[in-house]
């Protein structure tokens, strides 16, 4: 299902919940800090801005710790099915045990 093995250190997106990719490491042994684009509300507003935009960076850990924390793996949501009153009589009439 995922190609990266709980050791590995990885880059994480969490207004899209997803991983961006493997963290790449500085001569030094750090992290290279990966910086995020700027949002689309702030790329129109240039000349309205009175201060300049504060860089904003991916947050990035092992992939064992990022699973945990933002339930990366597991069960997704199901979107609610929802059927309107009268399609509900409807089956309900049709159909005496629906879900």
């Amino acid at each position: 299902m995922t190609t990266y093995a709980d050791s590995d250190f990885v880059y994480y997106d969490p207004e899209t919940r997803a991983v961006i990719g493997p963290v790449q490491w500085s001569a030094a042994g750090t992290p290279k800090p990966l910086e995020r684009p700027p949002r689309k509300e702030e790329a129109g507003v240039e000349g309205r801005r009175r201060f300049s935009r504060r860089k904003e960076y991916y947050s990035w850990g092992s992939y064992r710790s990022l699973k945990h924390l933002f339930n990366l793996e597991g069960k997704q949501k199901e979107a609610e099915r929802t059927q309107t009153l009268n399609e509900a009589i409807g089956r309900a009439m049709n159909e005496a045990y629906w879900d």
